[in-house]
């Protein structure tokens, strides 16, 4: 086996930003939330109790 060489790959996010630290995080659970009222809304839909 050869030796191989590992390269730190750089993160390009940039230390202390506003937007990956509040605003990404916020936008993927609201996201979350909203999705699983969806499938929430179509359950109720496929068995009934919401009449659409």
């Amino acid at each position: 086996m050869t030796d191989q060489i590992r390269v730190k790959s750089k993160s390009h996010m940039p230390k202390d930003s506003l937007f990956f630290e509040k605003i990404v995080p916020f936008s993927l659970i609201a996201m979350g939330i909203i999705t699983f009222g969806l499938i929430l809304f179509a359950a109720g839909v496929i068995l009934g109790i919401v009449h659409f």
